[in-house]
């Protein structure tokens, strides 16, 4: 599914970044962040890079650096942020103060293991923000699109982090509104071909209008997101310790 998942990351570059919901996975992620004091992040699994657009546009002072293994889309982030922006090759990621890993986890079989090495790369005082799709009622063909070998609740991820050197700041819901979409999703009958298959995988293209109300919408939902015990993405921050 690696070509699907690249076509996938390649329609962010072209029109999402202005869609609902990465806008507001940025919000969450946005809110850990200093605004006024210079910063590194590294993007893990940074895909399109949309998470660089977003520090430029509302973090000027941050320096963006990635972790991209798809290769195409690599070359892409070397040419937009300079070969220096690609940390594919560090040893560890100790000068940076927050590392990010928007909607990867789930694309690891050995999830655990991806955790252990990630975490131990990092410095002891940095911030790991991290998303992944949520609750295993929701699976779909979307994920098998995707190459996902799970979604998770806040036991299971938490489970991958047990153990850890690190302090849990907050796992909470977001997009608890998109439920029942995605429940709807889930039923929807298999696809009979790849082609159909990788269809699935497309980010809708909404109006603009519905686009903007689902913005609305959402940050409601996100203001509120400790009081959430449902969603279609599990938020979490934490600290690494030692």
């Amino acid at each position: 599914m690696s070509g699907t998942l690249e076509a996938h990351l390649r329609h962010q570059i072209e029109h999402s970044a202005r869609f609902f919901w990465h806008r507001l996975r940025w919000r969450a992620v946005r809110g850990y962040l200093p605004q006024d004091s210079p910063f590194e992040m590294i993007d893990v699994g940074a895909g399109a890079g949309l998470l660089g657009t977003y520090l430029r546009r509302d973090r000027p002072l941050a320096t963006y650096r990635f972790v991209e293994p798809i290769d195409s889309l690599s070359q892409f982030l070397r040419e937009r942020y300079g070969d220096h922006a690609d940390a594919a090759t560090d040893a560890d990621y100790r000068s940076a103060q927050f590392v990010a890993l928007l909607d990867v986890l789930e694309h690891q079989e050995d999830d655990r293991g991806f955790m252990t090495d990630l975490v131990s790369k990092m410095e002891p005082g940095s911030v790991l923000l991290l998303t992944v799709p949520a609750l295993q009622s929701l699976w779909s063909n979307w994920d098998v699109a995707l190459g996902h070998f799970r979604r998770y609740d806040q036991s299971s991820l938490l489970s991958c982090v047990d153990g850890l050197p690190i302090t849990v700041n907050e796992v909470t819901f977001l997009f608890p509104e998109l439920v029942p979409l995605g429940m709807v999703r889930s039923h929807r009958r298999a696809p009979s071909a790849e082609a159909e298959l990788s269809d699935e995988a497309t980010f809708p293209n909404i109006p603009r209008l519905v686009n903007d109300l689902l913005y609305g919408l959402g940050l409601a939902s996100l203001a509120l997101r400790s009081h959430w015990r449902i969603g279609t993405s599990l938020f979490l921050a934490a600290t690494v310790t030692e």
